[in-house]
């Protein structure tokens, strides 16, 4: 795995803007550097159902509108 800085846009899991992406054999997924979850009110960024207690949502792309 590598990893590289984020470019305006790219997201961490949480759906804030990513400072880190890190780049492996399933594509690339992004950190934000704050390992709180994000804030968990509202809905998904990604999918717009509930917040999900464990894992990414599966909608989720490192570039929204992008490729995964």
């Amino acid at each position: 795995m590598s990893e590289r800085a984020a470019r305006l846009g790219e997201l961490c899991t949480c759906g804030r803007q990513a400072v880190t992406v890190f780049v492996g054999d399933r594509g690339e997924v992004g950190y934000c550097g704050l390992p709180d979850g994000g804030d968990r009110s509202g809905p998904c960024p990604f999918c717009g159902g509930p917040r999900h207690e464990i894992g990414p949502c599966l909608q989720y792309r490192v570039r929204p509108g992008g490729a995964r």
